[in-house]
């Protein structure tokens, strides 16, 4: 079984301190597949906290939009189908998540990337 337990704790509690800048996903399992990483922000939509991932391939980028609970299952997808590495920004700290070839979850603390939040972005519906 996968443990991302500390990431989305991580998350979560970035989102309760006013401390979540991003989330990046990295590393791709297969080069083949033109998805080279994507991104996740927080935005506003109609006065509620959407996450937006930006989905970057070689050729374009699509973008998402999912609630807390989505997003979660989103990144275990992709981590566990599509990526090696995820990287969460937070104010406090960076969170590194690394999965192996056999599935297997590792975490390293780094100290934070970023000393202030992105500029807040409102999306229309």
């Amino acid at each position: 079984m996968n443990n991302f337990n500390i990431l989305f704790e991580t998350l979560e509690q970035s989102l309760i301190n006013n401390e979540f800048v991003k989330l990046t996903l990295s590393k791709p399992i297969r080069k083949s597949e033109a998805l080279v990483n994507v991104y996740m922000r927080l935005f506003v939509v109609d006065d509620k906290k959407v996450f937006q991932l930006k989905y970057r391939f070689t050729s374009e980028e699509k973008y998402e939009q999912f609630s807390l609970d989505e997003v979660v299952l989103e990144l275990e997808r992709l981590l566990l189908q599509s990526f090696r590495a995820a990287t969460l920004f937070t104010l406090k700290e960076d969170l590194l998540v690394m999965v192996s070839k056999k599935k297997l979850v590792s975490y390293r603390d780094n100290a934070p990337s970023f000393k202030n939040k992105l500029p807040e972005i409102s999306l229309g519906s």
